[in-house]
């Protein structure tokens, strides 16, 4: 079998195309009930990788492999083969392949995900052992009961889309620490946040055509008590959730409530053609999971994270 390492930042759209076929013939056992991504989104997508991380892909016929590198004991790694070119070798394959540029990286633990028997399996045969469940949740946006948010005195909700202001970059990025503290496997070191990094999330986004939409509970003396992201995609149907964080200060105020509802609320008013917005959670964190149910989010599927130690 032929597999070929492939540089997102240059190769044609052509190429990149053949990840949106794995991706789409892949697409109702992970993500059952959403739509599927157009094909111009998901070459965006690869194309455009933030700076401060590194990322390596693979191409194969039937098969793709994604290595996102953040730190040594963040390395993170997608594997997808079309069902009908499957019991070949090609995942194995693939991730050999993986693995042999992890050394090369000095990564230390790598993890993926699966959510069906068949992904479970192929994680045993790797060695990774199983870490966290994670609950993936929909919301139809258009039909959701979405009230005025509520906040402590004090307190207003401010959304910035595309770019967080210069003179408030610094206080989000110490409200985006919050998320330090939030469930995650033992050992995982994710790289806290910067400006650099929001920086540079930002650029990835605007060149992926995908809108980032940031709404942040701000104190009348500029400190940052909550925020959360959603992000949407040109002419897509589908918007999702990327992080929310309350600081620890401002936690069982109400706070994450009115930052999520007033995102959702301005997400339908810009964008009607929205119909689907999902959200990940740990099982574990009953806090945000009871949130977003209460909101009207509806578990649609599992996934579960498993971790390859690749020592020192």
């Amino acid at each position: 079998m032929n597999i070929e390492e492939v540089d997102a930042r240059i190769a044609s759209d052509e190429v990149l195309a053949r990840f949106h076929a794995v991706e789409a013939a892949c697409h109702d056992e992970l993500q059952p009930r959403e739509p599927v991504r157009s094909v111009e989104e998901v070459i965006a997508f690869h194309r455009h990788q933030p700076a401060t991380q590194t990322s390596c892909r693979w191409l194969a016929e039937g098969g793709m492999a994604v290595l996102n590198v953040h730190g040594p004991r963040a390395a993170f790694f997608q594997l997808l083969v079309d069902p009908s070119h499957r019991r070949r070798g090609l995942g194995t394959a693939l991730f050999e392949q993986v693995v042999a540029r992890c050394r090369e990286l000095r990564v230390q633990v790598l993890r993926g995900d699966h959510s069906t028997a068949a992904g479970a399996a192929f994680a045993g045969r790797c060695g990774a052992v199983d870490e966290q469940r994670i609950v993936r949740s929909l919301l139809d946006l258009p039909s959701a009961a979405l009230p005025d948010p509520r906040l402590p005195d004090g307190f207003r909700t401010v959304t910035w889309l595309g770019r967080v202001p210069d003179e408030h970059l610094a206080a989000f990025v110490r409200a985006r620490a919050a998320m330090d503290d939030a469930p995650t496997p033992e050992g995982l070191d994710f790289p806290s946040w910067t400006a650099e990094k929001v920086r540079a999330s930002e650029d990835s986004l605007r060149r992926r055509e995908r809108e980032m939409r940031l709404t942040v509970a701000m104190h009348m003396d500029g400190v940052i008590g909550a925020f959360t992201e959603l992000r949407v995609s040109q002419g897509s149907t589908l918007g999702f959730t990327d992080d929310t964080g309350t600081v620890a200060a401002e936690r069982g105020r109400g706070l994450a409530r009115a930052v999520k509802v007033e995102s959702l609320r301005r997400l339908r008013a810009d964008h009607p053609e929205v119909e689907v917005v999902t959200t990940s959670n740990a099982e574990e964190n009953a806090i945000m999971r009871h949130l977003n149910e209460s909101i009207g989010f509806r578990a649609a599927s599992i996934v579960t994270t498993a971790a390859l130690d690749l020592g020192s």
